[in-house]
């Protein structure tokens, strides 16, 4: 059957291996397994070390900022080499992070520099890598291949989490680190270098999907790529602040450490249903719209926290975050690919994903020093409503997706 001719059944049949090893490295990539399991940490190493939280957290801010500047550089080799090798060296480079993070202490520089080599040497193993050889793939059941590769958040969120209390109350948090090392090296290497033995991709690619759309340059000189940018800072500076501080948020306001794990595992459910529910709806409804409803409910979910802090808010609130946190980067891989096409996906998603970054490091140190400050969340809780709802309305004014004839292949 070609191509042309495939249904989004066909498309799933074939390319599972693909969506498994997609799922697994998004699972520990960058926006994985560091950014979800982070706030458990954060108590530990101030007991350690006596840092403070705001210290503490700009470790997010290291680790967004490798993102940052290796995103476009990224992109462009995996757009003319392909995910399978740029990616797979990259997971190793994230166990050798992981490993030097384990020996963080007791300066708080050797600390930063933990998070700036998991972030220089795991640069590709964000969702950019992952969502491109999606793209590649698929087409009629891209939303939803997309929807249930990036499930490996969700994943990461439900089991992260509980997976380090248990690790640090049995050993310590350095053990912490080295676990997810191992993970990575022992488990998930393999399984994406499966996934991928097949891959079509690079710029010397056959498929005809890959050749349509703008240059990178076109793409940055339009209205779209730099609204899609605002909203998605707006959000992820929020979501990350929500997140990273979640659990001391939760214990601070009386639960205890394993009730608030456990209630950010919940936020690992519900980031998989997100996945998936987004993934379905934008192959049927225009992505802007889906967009602007999922980034209402995590200020909702805000608005409870700064109500009270008890089990109910904070499971309800640990929902709704996960349903926002869910459409994200599903939702920005899918814009991307439908508003500039995957002609030079991974140089526009690169240069995205660097304003996804930037919101992800400023976010949880500004919180942590809001709280250090007023010793209280309130006011970064009222700010995060405000970014959310701005985020929300910037959605709704990207209007139709663009229609792409497909480049001429090289000769």
């Amino acid at each position: 059957m070609t191509p042309a001719r495939a249904t989004a059944a066909d498309e799933l049949r074939r390319g599972w291996p693909v969506i498994l090893a997609a799922a697994l490295g998004v699972s520990v990539g960058l926006t994985g397994l560091p950014f979800y399991t982070f706030g458990t940490f954060i108590k530990p190493l101030s007991e350690s070390f006596g840092w403070l939280r705001s210290e503490i957290a700009l470790g997010m801010m290291f680790l967004s900022a490798g993102t940052v500047l290796a995103g476009p550089l990224i992109g462009m080799l995996i757009d003319r080499y392909g995910v399978r090798v740029v990616a797979l060296p990259s997971l190793v480079g994230l166990a050798v992070g992981f490993v030097a993070l384990s020996q963080a202490g007791p300066s708080l520089s050797s600390y930063y520099i933990g998070w700036l080599l998991v972030a220089l040497l795991g640069c590709a193993t964000t969702p950019l890598a992952w969502t491109r050889v999606i793209g590649m793939q698929f087409d009629k059941a891209r939303g939803l291949a997309l929807g249930l590769a990036l499930t490996g958040t969700g994943l990461a969120g439900i089991f992260g989490p509980i997976a380090m209390q248990r690790v640090m109350a049995a050993y310590d948090w350095r053990t912490g680190y080295l676990a997810m090392a191992a993970f990575v090296v022992i488990v998930v290497l393999p399984v994406a270098a499966f996934g991928l033995r097949r891959e079509r991709g690079g710029s010397r690619g056959p498929t005809l999907v890959a050749r349509a759309g703008m240059r990178w340059q076109q793409a940055l000189a339009t209205r779209r790529f730099w609204v899609i940018a605002a909203s998605i800072f707006l959000m992820i500076t929020a979501q990350a602040s929500a997140t990273v501080h979640f659990v001391p948020m939760l214990t601070d306001g009386g639960l205890a450490a394993g009730v608030a794990a456990s209630t950010l595992g919940l936020l690992g459910v519900s980031i998989i249903v997100g996945r998936v529910v987004v993934g379905l709806l934008v192959d049927r409804v225009h992505a802007p719209r889906v967009a602007a409803f999922f980034f209402v409910l995590p200020a909702l979910a805000l608005a409870l926290l700064l109500w009270r802090v008890d089990s109910m808010t904070a499971r309800t609130a640990a929902v709704l975050l996960g349903l926002a946190a869910g459409a994200e980067v599903d939702l920005l891989a899918y814009l991307v690919s439908r508003y500039f096409g995957l002609r030079a996906y991974g140089v526009i998603y690169g240069a995205q994903l660097s304003a996804f970054g930037i919101g992800a490091g400023l976010g949880p140190p500004l919180t942590g020093l809001i709280y250090d400050s007023t010793h209280s969340y309130s006011t970064a809780l009222i700010a995060g409503i405000g970014l959310f709802l701005t985020g929300a309305a910037l959605m709704g004014t990207l209007g139709r997706y663009p229609v792409f004839a497909a480049a001429p292949e090289p000769a």
